[in-house]
């Protein structure tokens, strides 16, 4: 009984000692397969270094452009429409002729007035002289007093007689001038609304034709009330530049300045209204036209700017991969990017510092503590 106890006491203790040198033996292996296994090899990147620049700080806006002044020419009395003196698209002067309207009949009541001027005024010039004259006689007592004060008033009467003809005359002559119509500012003119040969009456509300003054160009757009205290702080310092770029923010149309702040926030949205001029635009900026407005707020003095392409965006915020110096490693850096302008961005809080070099390309492939090798500048 007691020698097979120790058989199976033996034949345990082998397989025991098989299991234990099959582990050491994978062991032995793994570990020289790991101490024969080269580094990774080195991440080729580009990098650039940090620089300083003056950096503009700027309010972005969608604008519309407001002509100075935008008219619409109504005739001011009822007749036909006998010329149109412009082109359309024309630019006209203050004062040009535009359009006449026949005066034929203007002038005829301007005659039948002149006419009944004239005769009053000769009423009056003999009333006068009788009055002279009564005013002899009573000295001598030829005529009665009632007679002198009647003949007095009867001055009285024709001078009120002679002044409201005048009067007529005047306003004749001036719907006489009505007949032809005049620009009333230097503009361009649209397009025709009226053609010769119709009737126009003062109660037309669209006008012969509209002229906008399109020199200086305004424009106008809203910013959010956030931004109040950074444009007053701007207007205080002198002039604040406003710059105005196509629909696509590629080609700068115009370069103005700011005119003036509405007197109110719109409570609806948030933003007050901001009115730019541009002096020198030329043809670039249409009334109605929509154009992104960038109002300079500020200017960013000497501050460490890298180019847009280095800057990665994560769930924590925006880093770049900053090239450790010696060494040929590149080390994780959460930054606060600024304002950009042109191909470089702002970094602020002292997020990196010149002359460091920032990963420009491959940081696709990097981590914190990645191997690179620096294959262009």
């Amino acid at each position: 009984m007691e020698k097979p106890g120790r058989a199976k006491v033996f034949q345990a203790l082998a397989v025991l000692l098989v299991v234990l040198l099959a582990v050491a033996r994978g062991y032995f292996l793994l570990a020289n397969r790991h101490a024969g296994k080269p580094p990774p090899p080195a991440e080729p990147v580009a990098a650039v270094g940090v620089k300083l620049q003056d950096v503009p700080v700027y309010i972005d806006a969608l604008g519309t452009v407001t002509p100075t002044r935008s008219v619409t020419v109504i005739s001011q009395v009822n007749g036909i429409l006998v010329a149109v003196e412009f082109k359309e698209g024309q630019q006209v002067r203050k004062g040009q002729v535009i359009a006449r309207i026949d005066d034929r009949e203007f002038k005829a009541q301007l005659a039948v007035a002149k006419g009944n001027l004239a005769h009053d005024q000769a009423l009056l010039s003999n009333a006068v002289r009788d009055l002279a004259r009564y005013r002899e006689l009573i000295k001598i007592g030829s005529t009665t007093q009632q007679t002198l004060d009647t003949q007095a008033s009867l001055v009285q009467q024709l001078q009120g007689t002679v002044a409201a003809d005048q009067g007529n005359v005047q306003n004749l002559e001036v719907q006489l001038s009505y007949c032809t119509i005049t620009s009333p500012v230097d503009g361009v003119v649209g397009l025709r609304q009226v053609d010769p040969g119709n009737y126009v009456t003062t109660a037309s509300t669209t006008g012969i034709a509209v002229i906008t003054q399109m020199t200086p160009a305004t424009v106008v757009f809203a910013v959010p009330e956030d931004d109040l205290g950074a444009i007053n702080r701007a207007m205080s310092k002198g002039v604040v530049t406003v710059l105005a770029y196509d629909r696509n923010k590629r080609d700068l149309l115009a370069s103005g300045s700011l005119l003036a702040l509405d007197n109110q926030v719109d409570t609806s949205t948030g933003t007050i209204k901001v009115k730019a001029q541009f002096d020198d635009s030329g043809k670039a900026l249409f009334p109605n036209q929509f154009v992104n407005a960038r109002l300079k707020a500020d200017t960013l003095v000497q501050n460490p700017v890298v180019p847009t392409r280095a800057i990665q965006h994560g769930s924590k915020g925006d880093f770049l991969f900053v090239v450790q110096s010696p060494g040929n490693k590149v080390s994780l850096r959460n930054v606060k990017t600024g304002p950009a302008t042109g191909d470089v961005s702002a970094i602020l809080d002292n997020g990196v510092k010149e002359g460091e070099q920032v990963v420009t390309e491959g940081a696709d492939k990097l981590n914190d503590g990645s191997s690179v090798k620096v294959v262009a500048q």
